[in-house]
């Protein structure tokens, strides 16, 4: 039986996560719970499933839990999701978004626990320290993106199998097939129909903004152990090829299937065996599949990331963060589209170096949304 710490799960991978230990319920326990501010979702979650500890992020809406089942335990506060991080945990699936979630995998690495990795910002911002840590407890980090998963798969779940190049594949997000004169003046609610995946709205404006690829070529580079130079990002807009690996001898694995996040979160949890799901099967039989360069003058925010990571330090923390600022003001449709890309732009510029630290990156992050906010004067 495997006892699961689970953060994030009223989320988009929070729920199903929920849904493949439904599947096999002698194999995986949860133990504990952790969401941000949905209180209703959580307390039906906690009565289901009737974890040792709950933690909810916003003591505001901790009176919407009216019934707690006899030995579960309410943490609530902006610290309560590291009492999820329980000593009888075998793994914690890592799924609160953003900059968040670093702290948290932290504490999971100091205690010697196993990480199924969802939230690519942890890596993103603090990259550098989470691999550095997760390498002296002997910790494993395991990742759930679908494109890290592809790759992880590629590799025969060798996270140091030698190899020559990964290549990262994109859907493009909702505007890939639009110009730039059109996309400047279409709001969040257009960018959140993603043409092939249902997530969260926060991930989906990145898939739009193609930041979110930026963001996933740096996890590479920390997950894998290589530079930018060797993670290549391409548009495959049919979402059937989920990332790809070349060998030095020319050769090409891919890791092809439906697009559904089931199977990464189900594989970080069972691999290296493989259990049936219910994700549905797929024939290639009179499928396309296209490959392209990303515009970067059209999706500038991919070249940002890089950039950002590329200056080293505490600048992809910055960018990251800032693109979390400037996403929320989207959303609220307070900004533009290309607002985002301006908005993280300044933030780099106005950025002070700092070497990384826990300290350095928590300082970084509040300065971040400080000069976005300033931007615009809001």
């Amino acid at each position: 039986m495997v006892k699961i710490a689970l953060l994030g799960s009223t989320g988009s991978i929070g729920r199903q996560t929920l849904e493949v230990v439904d599947k096999y319920p002698d194999r995986f326990e949860i133990v504990s719970l952790a969401a941000g501010s949905d209180a209703v979702t959580l307390e039906k979650q906690i009565n289901k499933y009737k974890p040792s500890v709950a933690a909810l992020a916003s003591p505001e809406n901790c009176g919407k839990i009216k019934e707690l089942p006899k030995g579960t335990t309410l943490y609530t506060g902006e610290n309560a999701v590291l009492h999820a991080v329980t000593d009888d945990c075998d793994i914690v699936v890592a799924a609160i978004s953003g900059f968040a979630g670093l702290k948290p995998v932290l504490t999971a690495i100091e205690m010697g626990k196993n990480v199924a990795l969802a939230n690519k910002e942890t890596l993103v911002a603090g990259g550098e320290l989470v691999m550095k840590r997760a390498k002296e407890k002997g910790v494993e980090i395991i990742p759930i993106d679908s494109e890290h998963s592809a790759i992880f798969q590629c590799l025969n779940f060798d996270r140091n199998a030698e190899f020559e190049k990964i290549i990262l594949t994109a859907s493009g997000g909702a505007f890939r097939d639009y110009p730039k004169e059109k996309i400047k003046d279409l709001k969040a609610k257009d960018a959140l129909k993603h043409p092939n995946w249902s997530m969260g709205k926060k991930i989906t404006i990145d898939c739009a903004t193609l930041i979110n690829k930026g963001l996933e070529v740096i996890e590479a580079c920390h997950l894998y152990g290589v530079g930018t130079d060797r993670v290549e990002a391409v548009i495959h807009s049919e979402s059937l090829v989920h990332s790809l690996v070349e060998f030095k001898d020319g050769a090409i694995l891919a890791q092809i299937g439906y697009p559904s996040m089931k199977l990464p979160i189900q594989l970080a949890l069972t691999y290296p065996e493989r259990l049936p799901t219910d994700v549905p099967k797929i024939s290639l039989v009179g499928k396309n599949m296209t490959f392209k360069a990303i515009d970067e003058e059209v999706f500038p925010c991919f070249k940002l990331a890089i950039d950002a990571f590329k200056m080293g330090d505490n600048f992809a923390c910055a960018m990251n963060s800032a693109n979390e600022e400037a996403v929320k003001l989207y959303l609220e449709d307070r900004i533009g589209f290309y607002d985002i890309a301006r908005a993280v732009e300044y933030a780099l510029s106005k950025t002070e170096r700092m070497k990384i630290s826990e300290e350095s990156l928590i300082a970084t992050d509040k300065a971040a949304r400080r000069y976005v906010i300033g931007k615009f004067g809001i």
